[in-house]
């Protein structure tokens, strides 16, 4: 297919650099950030332009990868007609972009993205779309790029980018405040890593609910107090402390019940 990316971040690059490798034609790529369009359109061997105006209107498919807000603006001033658009939002549904053309889609990318990545992990790729012909059209695409594409509505898609937050942001979060506690405290964030390691090994075999370990799991009061006077001069992160071992506890008193 001949493609046309609106947007230069994490997502276009990694669509792009995937599409490319898999057979299909970025046909040209718009920024508004001039360096950030020649960039990418330099990357992908296609031409690039910061205007809308001046969009290639002989594609197959307008991928629009970028920032939740701006679809907005796109709505408003991008017309395609009958031209197959898709956005590419975990947390935006589909009607955002239904004055863009008649044939609009999603293709969510659920992974956490880095364009400087030089080999991208697995990505599985949330499909939507309005009609069943753009559907089909857009599974055959994002098939061409990931071995696992799975059909959501725009509210199960949002459900499941709240559950991505919950795995991967916070979860990222919690360890860069043990890596700054190590360095507050003088001692080798390295330490941690077999724990780390071992903690994302176990869900290979394990769901995560089967391997909960920790003073809030046995309801070892005296470690927790100790743990919360450590972090006294951090009334965030004690609440972070509290909050999660109360919902440990909840959640394993209630499955007991």
């Amino acid at each position: 297919m001949d493609i046309v990316i609106i947007g230069a971040g994490n997502i276009a690059w990694c669509y792009g650099q995937q599409l490319r490798l898999n057979g299909h034609v970025v046909k040209q790529v718009i920024s508004r950030q001039e360096a950030h369009a020649q960039a990418l359109g330099d990357a992908l061997n296609a031409e690039w332009t910061t205007d809308l105006l001046n969009i290639n209107m002989e594609a197959d498919v307008y991928l629009l990868c970028v920032a939740d807000d701006a679809l907005a603006t796109l709505n408003d001033e991008l017309r395609l007609g009958r031209r197959m658009v898709a956005h590419t939002a975990g947390a935006v549904p589909l009607s955002a972009i239904g004055r863009i053309s008649t044939h609009t889609g999603v293709v969510y990318p659920l992974q956490s993205i880095r364009k400087e990545n030089k080999n991208y992990p697995e990505i599985p790729i949330i499909i939507e779309a309005s009609n069943e012909d753009t559907l089909r059209r857009l599974q055959s695409l994002a098939q061409s790029i990931s071995p696992r594409v799975t059909q959501a509505d725009s509210a199960h898609r949002l459900q499941l980018h709240l559950a991505a937050v919950l795995a991967n942001n916070f979860t990222n979060h919690l360890l860069t405040l043990a890596k700054s506690r190590c360095q507050e405290q003088g001692l080798d964030f390295s330490l941690l890593q077999p724990i780390i390691r071992e903690t994302f090994d176990r869900l290979e075999k394990f769901g995560p609910e089967n391997v909960q370990t920790g003073p809030a799991l046995r309801g070892d009061q005296h470690t927790m107090a100790l743990h919360e006077s450590l972090l006294a001069d951090k009334p965030l992160q004690l609440e972070v402390y509290k909050v999660l071992s109360a919902s440990i506890a909840e959640f394993y008193r209630v499955g007991r019940e």
